[in-house]
């Protein structure tokens, strides 16, 4: 079997006749910065993997090599690639799908012993001992996909929109009992609720009332004063109008100064 730069390649078979095969690349999987995903020594890395391939199809392949504990794609190598594949597929209820490319693969195996197994197969075989293909392709491929988009599996759509419900309910469960006890969540805050030591005010038109009358006081001492274009415009205003009328009192009081003066000299 030949190799390419540490890469042992390897034809992938739809069927036992096949002739002109699609080639792909593989090496034990091994990098400077660990990656709990997968794991130095029972990681086999795989190249060139065509879109129509399935992480169920390598399972089922490499467990003539040993026991895989998961199987998992990118577009290309790199520690954070394999999120990015499959960003939003754990939405609830989402129709997400993951990019249809050419892709890489990491078979991870649940004993090391199995990667010299795996890098001794001289074929990828993806089809059963009948010699019919586990993986669809071409038109069929193309067909089941747009059949998905129209179809719809209702026995799974119940299932899982019970199991959403059911996480639901008990997280509110939960909630309400760190309210009665007083507790805060996750993220700091405490339930203000009619039972336990933070049971809140009595919501009574006059306690209501007397709440709100303070409330407005408040916003009016903290209201910001000339600090607006208009807010100032009107402040002077305001002070002329008030100059003014200061002016005519003291206009009038002067006069009834005159008035009441007893000595007239002249």
């Amino acid at each position: 079997m030949p190799e390419i730069e540490g890469y042992r390649v390897v034809p992938l078979r739809m069927s036992p006749d096949a002739k002109n095969c699609h080639s792909v690349y593989m090496r034990e999987h091994f990098i400077r910065l660990m990656d709990p995903n997968k794991p130095k020594g029972r990681t086999l890395f795989l190249l060139n993997v065509p879109p129509y391939v399935t992480e169920e199809s390598l399972q089922t392949f490499f467990k003539t090599a040993g026991n895989v504990e998961s199987v998992l794609f990118a577009e290309k190598p790199g520690r954070d690639e394999t999120t990015k594949w499959y960003e939003g597929m754990d939405v609830p209820f989402s129709n997400a799908q993951t990019p249809f490319k050419f892709k890489v693969a990491y078979v991870v195996f649940q004993k090391s012993s199995s990667i010299g197994r795996a890098l001794a197969i001289q074929s990828l075989d993806l089809y059963n001992s009948s010699g019919e293909c586990i993986i669809k392709t071409g038109m069929e491929l193309w067909h089941e996909e747009y059949e998905k988009n129209f179809m719809l599996d209702v026995a799974k759509t119940q299932t899982e929109i019970d199991a959403y419900m059911a996480a639901y309910d008990k997280s509110e469960r939960a909630a309400l009992a760190a309210a009665k006890a007083s507790e805060a969540d996750p993220n700091g805050w405490v339930t203000v609720g009619k039972e336990g030591r933070n049971a809140g005010f009595e919501q009574k038109e006059s306690v209501i009332g007397r709440i709100e009358s303070k409330m407005q006081k408040d916003k009016k001492t903290k209201e910001l004063k000339n600090f607006y274009t208009f807010q100032i415009r009107e402040s002077k205003m305001q002070n002329i109008v008030e100059l003014r009328q200061k002016y005519e009192e003291d206009k009038r009081k002067i006069e009834l100064l005159k008035q009441s003066r007893r000595f007239r000299p002249f």
